[in-house]
C-alpha cells in the first residue's frame, strides 16, 4: 500500500506542472511560410520594382526556369521543414533533395560557362552586381529563416542538424526568388553562381545556427 501511494504521489508531482500543449499543424505551418515569403516578395518588389520584361508583358525562357527551381526547392525544403517538426515514426525526411538535385544544375552550369571563357566572371561590373543580388537576396530569407527557427522551436525535430541544414535552404531559395521578381540579368553564370550562392550560405547559416536554439 505505501509504494502504490509513493507511485501515485511521484506520478502526481510529476504530471502537476503540466499544461496542455497545442499540437502543430502542417497547413499552419507551410501558411506561415508562405505568407512570410510572399511579404518578402512584396517588400522586394515595392522597393526595387519588378522585372522590366514582366511589366511589357514578355518572358525570358532562363529566367523562368531558374526561379520555377529555385521556389520548387523553396518550397520541398520547406514541407520538409514542417514534417521534421512534428516527429513521427517512418516520416521520410529526403524528398527535398529531388528538388535541391534539379537546382543544382544551375550552379553547375553557370561554373561551367563561366570557366569555359563565357564570360569574365571576375569583372568589377559582375562582381558588383553579383554582390548586389547576393546582399538582397539573403536579406530577403531572413524573414522566411526566422518564421521557421520559431517553427521549430515550439516542435520537437528529432535531427537538428539537418533540420537546421533544410530550413537554410528553403528561407535562401526563398529569398532569391522574391529577388529574382526584379533581377533583370537572365545571364546563367550570374544565376548560377550569385543566386544559387544565397542558397549555399544561408544553408550553411542554418547548419551552424538553428541546431543550438532548437534543441529540446
Amino acid at each position: 500500500m505505501t509504494m502504490h501511494r509513493s507511485s501515485d504521489a511521484l506520478i502526481a508531482e510529476l504530471v502537476g506542472g503540466l499544461e496542455p500543449v497545442r499540437p502543430l499543424r502542417f497547413g499552419e505551418g507551410l501558411g506561415l511560410a508562405l505568407a512570410a515569403a510572399g511579404l518578402s516578395a512584396v517588400v522586394v518588389i515595392t522597393l526595387f520594382g519588378l522585372r522590366p520584361d514582366w511589366l511589357a508583358g514578355s518572358v525570358n525562357p532562363m529566367h523562368l526556369v531558374a526561379t520555377g527551381l529555385y521556389f520548387g526547392l523553396a518550397l520541398a525544403a520547406t514541407v520538409t521543414v514542417v514534417v521534421m517538426s512534428r516527429p513521427q515514426i517512418g516520416s521520410d525526411h529526403t524528398g527535398w533533395r529531388w528538388a535541391a538535385a534539379m537546382a543544382a544544375l544551375l550552379p553547375l552550369a553557370g561554373l561551367i560557362v563561366g570557366l569555359s571563357g563565357g564570360e569574365d566572371m571576375l569583372s568589377a561590373e559582375n562582381v558588383r552586381h553579383g554582390a548586389a543580388c547576393f546582399a538582397v537576396g539573403g536579406t530577403a530569407s531572413l524573414l522566411v529563416f526566422a518564421m521557421l527557427t520559431v517553427w521549430l522551436r515550439r516542435g520537437a525535430p528529432t535531427d537538428p542538424d539537418r533540420a537546421g541544414l533544410v530550413a537554410g535552404v528553403a528561407a535562401g531559395a526563398f529569398g532569391i526568388f522574391a529577388f529574382s521578381l526584379h533581377c533583370p540579368d537572365n545571364d546563367i553564370v550570374h544565376i548560377g553562381v550569385w543566386h544559387s550562392a544565397v542558397v549555399l550560405v544561408m544553408a550553411g547559416l542554418g547548419r551552424a545556427v538553428l541546431p543550438r536554439l532548437i534543441r529540446w
